[in-house]
């Protein structure tokens, strides 16, 4: 049995229908049971569960054979979410014997001292999130180290796709349908790596089954490096629209900011949209030749698709 937490969100619900397309069992554990029934296959079976709270979640591990932690909060609670979460999740991986696969970001990395950041780049995190990042990483691959239960760590860049309704890539996706102008975060022309959710979940599925990918990480890079204003272009033409394209930057989000948590999260990560961000996926490429990434054109298109079913 798969257990996927966090299984309403983007890449939750995105591993959820790659287990089930390919028949295979699969538990989505989430919070919201009125949420997960729109997003999620009616094939899955559904249990709902807080895991911040341990005796919540008990249930979810019966007959468990590998886990996803999937499970994210606003940015302004990452911090005190988050460890619980991990730390009841890894126990109940423990004591089941389940595998563990624990998507990651770019955030530990901090500023990118080359390009394209293979998987070996210092772990140089100055921002508060990317700090956090790295520590609860760390106290996972410690687990693995000991013994204790098997980690892998696909690492990704940022994610766009169906049911990805953050506060980058929602705005580009509403404004390409509607004409009005879409705003990219930084600088419009520099390259910046982007993988569509379902390739994203694809990959979780098959390293958490391929017993010699644990212990490892694993940049799982997209389609390849592409600027914003390219992105943004290509959500207009694909919604039918001339695109509108503007800019957000540092100064509005600070101002913005001063109002809006959100905007205040944000600001310390502004140095991956000012600076190129991409990853060499040549380790993950290599060990799944037959692996293939959607085109950011289709990738597109379906968000594309999925936006309009869901604002029409």
């Amino acid at each position: 049995m798969h257990v996927v937490f966090g299984a309403a969100g983007a890449l939750g619900a995105a591993i959820v229908q790659n287990l089930a397309k390919q028949n295979k069992p699969v538990r989505a554990v989430v919070r919201d049971v009125g949420r997960s029934r729109k997003v999620l296959p009616s094939s899955a079976e559904i249990v709902v569960a807080d895991a911040s709270k341990p005796d919540s979640i008990k249930t979810a591990f019966n007959n468990v054979s590998v886990i996803y932690h999937c499970v994210n909060v606003p940015y302004d609670e990452w911090t005190e979410v988050m460890p619980l979460v991990t730390d009841n999740i890894l126990a109940g991986a423990i004591e089941t014997h389940a595998n563990f696969v624990f998507p990651g970001n770019v955030y530990v990395y901090g500023r990118f001292q080359g390009i394209p950041a293979t998987e070996d780049h210092p772990l140089a995190a100055t921002a508060k999130k990317g700090k956090l990042r790295i520590t609860l990483e760390r106290k996972l691959m410690d687990a693995h180290s000991n013994g204790k239960v098997k980690v892998v760590i696909p690492r990704f860049p940022d994610y766009y796709g169906p049911n990805v309704t953050n506060k980058l890539m929602k705005p580009i996706f509403m404004a390409a349908l509607s004409g009005k102008k879409a705003s990219w975060i930084g600088n419009l022309d520099v390259r910046h790596d982007l993988v569509f959710v379902e390739d994203a979940a694809a990959a979780c599925v098959m390293l958490g089954e391929t017993a010699s990918a644990y212990g490892e990480l694993w940049h799982v890079s997209g389609a390849g490096p592409i600027t914003g204003r390219e992105f943004i272009d290509m959500a207009f033409k694909a919604a039918g629209n001339k695109p509108n394209i503007g800019l957000l930057g540092g100064r509005s989000l600070r101002v913005a900011g001063l109002m809006n948590s959100d905007a205040r999260e944000m600001i310390e990560l502004m140095y991956e949209f000012e600076e190129p961000l991409v990853l060499d996926g040549s380790k993950f490429s290599a060990e799944f030749p037959l692996f293939k990434y959607t085109s950011h054109e289709e990738g597109i298109r379906k968000t594309i698709h999925w936006f309009r079913q869901v604002i029409y």
